[in-house]
């Protein structure tokens, strides 16, 4: 459905993000996780909510919008940590 989406996917890169239709996430996850997507640009909530290992992860910023504060925050330690910890699992990547 997004035309975004549908022009990256040929050269193995794609988006994730909550704002996508749920058949395009699904698609992408699928995707990713049979390792027809080479690169993999999403929100935080894909490292909160779904188990895709990878071989690398690159954080570009620690901050989240915070809807009940009004104001960005800083995502916690443990957030970061279960972020970064989609990476290098011995039993996905043997690179």
């Amino acid at each position: 459905k997004n035309a975004d989406l549908k022009d990256v996917l040929q050269y193995g890169f794609a988006i994730h993000h909550a704002g996508m239709a749920r058949e395009d996430r699904e698609l992408v996850e699928d995707l990713f996780a049979d390792r027809h997507i080479a690169v993999l640009c999403t929100t935080a909530t894909l490292a909160w909510g779904v188990n895709l290992p990878a071989h690398a992860v690159i954080i570009k910023g620690t901050q989240i919008y915070d809807p009940a504060k009004g104001r960005w925050a800083e995502l916690s330690p443990l957030d970061v940590l279960q972020m970064l910890g989609r990476a290098g699992r011995p039993q996905y990547d043997s690179e």
